[in-house]
């Protein structure tokens, strides 16, 4: 599979294109929350998705000048504050809600489109990249949103999805993350550091060749040697073939990163805590704010 390549047209204002239209009301309603003297709070839970849409926004309020607080839930606390935002992550709850001061952010369908062939295909648009485009429309030129802007991604990629079908937003918000310059999508022999992750069956040593040889082979050579280390992985009954495309030949760069995004996320998940989860989840935040990498 050809390597993508990234067009470098900056940051784009999604939720100005009547694509995002489902969601573009509720996150202009929000706005003023952001204007006022009164603190922000962010809410999330300890979870590895609350993480990364508590970072979108902490970086929004940042790069803005906004008074904010933090506050990780272990369990079903109550809310006691005002204005703030509320990351919930609840299937059940049909959108996100915006009422009396408070954004309730949900998982909610919508349609996505199908690059340029005009078709769409029903989705979801979680609260991970939902945390992003918000984050973007309080602070568009923030160092900090555009740092973070790569993880908007993230969110799908955490869903099982990808492990049944087709995913709507992780195809399309990876291609337009790619044609704004943000993240490159490379085949799993370009990363420096590299999982492999749930592939099952692939060569370390192959691996390993195939990065040294790699710069002096063509392009037929470079596709052959591709089939050859991913055969076992799409022989095997598992992962998805959507997965192991992703893992084998589209694994997510950005700036500055020697690790791809699945292997930092699946490293994280593989050392997550049982204890001291509020006190994790926060360190996870500063290092993402700090370094733009997990």
């Amino acid at each position: 599979m050809p390597r993508v390549s990234a067009r470098n047209v900056g940051m784009q204002a999604w939720h100005d294109s009547e694509e995002f239209s489902a969601i573009r009301e509720t996150l202009l309603n929000v706005l003023p929350i952001f204007e006022g003297k009164d603190t922000l709070t962010l809410v999330a839970p300890c979870n590895l998705g609350g993480v990364l849409a508590v970072a979108h926004l902490e970086a929004a309020c940042i790069d803005a000048g906004i008074p904010y607080r933090r506050k990780f839930l272990a369990g079903d606390d109550n809310l006691q504050f005002n204005p703030a935002i509320l990351v919930q992550d609840s299937e059940g709850i049909p959108s996100s809600i915006f009422k009396d001061g408070c954004l309730r952010l949900n998982p909610m369908e919508m349609e996505f489109d199908l690059g340029s062939s005009g078709l769409r295909r029903n989705g979801v648009i979680e609260e991970v990249c939902q945390s992003a485009i918000l984050a973007s429309m309080v602070a568009s030129n923030g160092a900090l949103v555009k740092r973070l802007r790569p993880w908007a991604l993230a969110g799908s990629w955490l869903r099982n999805t990808m492990d049944n079908a087709f995913d709507a937003q992780y195809s399309r918000i990876k291609e337009l993350l790619s044609q704004e310059g943000t993240i490159r999508l490379v085949p799993m022999v370009e990363v420096e550091d590299c999982d492999l992750l749930s592939l099952s069956g692939i060569s370390e040593s192959l691996l390993q060749r195939m990065k040294r040889h790699w710069p002096k082979m063509d392009l037929a050579q470079r596709s052959s040697a591709m089939s050859d280390l991913m055969l076992p992985a799409l022989e095997a009954d598992s992962p998805s073939t959507a997965r192991i495309e992703e893992l084998g030949w589209l694994r997510v760069l950005s700036a500055d990163w020697n690790s791809d995004m699945a292997t930092m996320l699946g490293r994280i998940q593989r050392d997550w805590p049982k204890d001291g989860l509020g006190v994790h989840c926060a360190r996870l935040v500063d290092q993402l704010l700090s370094t733009g990498k997990l």
